[in-house]
């Protein structure tokens, strides 16, 4: 009844095929990947650009091992995992916010006399069979049309029938493991106040241990020590020892669903006295509402780490690929290139900016939805702008690139600008689900992704546009075997391709802006 009601769910927040095109996708990713897994192991056979005495280590530079691509594979499983099995929250959200008639199984508990660990262990075993049949099956059978196309196409697919079972066995207890420690970790969290200060204590502290590889990865992660040592007989006694962590959260998960009532002093008059920046208009009131709501609401806390779990996700990753590298870097990564991510991550943050109240109750009020918009926009970059440049500030010093901090900080509000304002003029006020159509999905992508590309790529040469009009020259003349680098070490410092394509994303996202009037100025508000 449970995976019943996760499709209902799901059909409600998007149309049936749009769901079932996120599987297709999959399905066709991962058959392209295991068809180009001869390329990302080295084994194509393919003639370098480099002499002969450096063919053979070059070769092995760029390419993956296999334990390598596995350890790609089980950890981005299990990051995935352990953001979707915090679901111990749930269950008084789900009673507090029933309209309609419509309720939840996971909240029956509360309705019905059910006992509530065996509804949430249930929950449990739903989003094992949900994400088993929506991610780990597509893409096993993409790897399963990889291999049928390289059969019958007669390219090398360096992949075996015997593998598929494996593979899916073994991704199966990554995806058991995650939701189990993130379900259990969430019920000593709502459980207690001394378990919400512990819980995220205590996983800083256990990702280190694995970072700095005092517990290996691969003896963290069950599934991927099947994978890398074939140890089978450990997969049923994982797969039991997971199920008995998940038993346990759901008897730790509080019985108590009665709506918490709590008491505030005024918030709207002292956030309104404070932007008066804003002037006097009606803009003022609209953004100290929203700030207001925000606050009462509760959900600051999860906004704010929605924004910053990613870039703290970076820095880790600049810290580490530093400390593994001892400062040298295969590939030229800079302050620069970190910084259109910051952009991008405001989407998350602005659909949270439309999740927490309906604003069904304007339609009363002679209010537009084009302002309240642009009210979100403005509430987006007063609470996120000041995370940003603390972030970039950050990782200059951690990189020792201050030259390019000025730099960073106009790609950095460029991109902002651009994909908030993007966001606002396809999506409106329902980004979470606009996104599932098809369409505007695609229009987001495309628009996303080429200044996201364009920009990381022209960190890599500090902005200095000559260096590919070179390469591409010399591509021209002499064919892809051209022997020239598309950087130098002593390449100059000249940010004009950068802040091209920022201004160029500034005045795109101005306009944006500005066609918010035509796309939504007769729309009415609506949940």
């Amino acid at each position: 009844m449970m995976f019943r009601e996760e499709w209902r769910q799901n059909v409600d927040f998007a149309k049936k095929r749009h769901i079932m095109m996120f599987p297709v996708m999959l399905a066709l990713v991962s058959m392209v990947v295991t068809v180009g897994l001869r390329f990302l192991t080295g084994d194509a056979g393919i003639e370098s650009a480099y002499d002969t005495m450096k063919a053979a280590e070059a070769q092995s530079a760029k390419a993956f091992t296999w334990n390598e691509l596995k350890v790609g594979l089980h950890l981005s499983l299990f990051m995935f995992s352990l953001g979707m099995g915090s679901f111990a929250f749930v269950g008084r959200n789900m009673v507090s916010q029933r309209a309609s008639g419509k309720s939840y199984l996971l909240a029956s508990p509360a309705l019905l006399p059910l006992e509530l660990p065996p509804v949430y262990l249930a929950y449990y075993l739903k989003e094992v069979a949900f994400y088993l049949c929506l991610i780990l099956t597509p893409v096993v059978g993409g790897m399963c049309l990889g291999i049928l196309f390289g059969t019958y196409t007669g390219i090398s697919v360096p992949l075996m029938w015997s593998s598929i079972p494996v593979v899916l066995s073994c991704m199966l207890v990554t995806m058991m493991q995650g939701l189990a420690l993130s379900f259990y970790a969430s019920a000593i969290w709502s459980r207690s106040r001394i378990g919400s200060f512990l819980i995220p204590i205590i996983a800083v502290i256990a990702g280190v241990i694995v970072a700095l590889d005092y517990v290996p990865l691969e003896s963290a992660i069950s599934g991927l020590h099947v994978q890398l040592h074939h140890d089978f007989f450990v997969l049923p006694l994982a797969a039991i020892a997971w199920f008995v962590i998940a038993t346990m959260g759901a008897y730790l998960v509080p019985d108590d669903f009665e709506v918490r009532v709590t008491a505030r002093t005024d918030l709207f008059v002292p956030v309104h006295n404070r932007l008066f920046f804003l002037g006097n208009g009606q803009m003022r009131t609209l953004v100290a509402k929203e700030i207001a709501d925000v606050w009462r609401s509760g959900t600051m806390f999860k906004m704010l780490g929605s924004y910053c779990v990613p870039l703290l996700f970076l820095l880790a990753l600049a810290w580490m690929a530093d400390f593994a590298t001892n400062g040298d870097m295969p590939i030229p990564i800079n302050l620069l290139s970190y910084a259109p991510f910051l952009g991008f991550f405001g989407f998350n943050f602005y659909s949270w900016l439309n999740a927490v109240d309906s604003p069904d109750f304007l339609n009363g009020l002679p209010v537009r939805v084009p302002q309240l918009l642009r009210a979100k926009i403005i509430v987006y970059f007063l609470m996120t702008t000041w995370i940003s440049v603390l972030f970039l500030v950050l990782m200059a010093h951690l990189l020792d690139q201050w030259v390019g901090l000025l730099p960073a900080l106009l790609v950095m509000f460029a991109n902002s600008v651009y994909i908030v304002a993007l966001s606002g003029l396809l999506m409106g006020l329902r980004p979470n689900k606009a996104i599932f159509d098809t369409q505007i999905m695609a229009i987001f992508w495309v628009a996303t992704v080429l200044p996201l590309v364009s920009l990381f790529l022209l960190s890599f040469t500090q902005g200095d546009m000559s260096l590919y009009a070179n390469q591409f020259d010399q591509i021209q003349a002499g064919g892809f075997d051209a022997e020239s680098s598309i950087y130098t070490d002593d390449a100059e410092v000249s940010f004009q391709g950068i802040v091209a394509i920022s201004v160029a994303l500034l005045a795109l996202g101005g306009a944006f802006l500005l066609m918010l009037e035509r796309r939504w100025g007769r729309s009415a508000f609506e949940n």
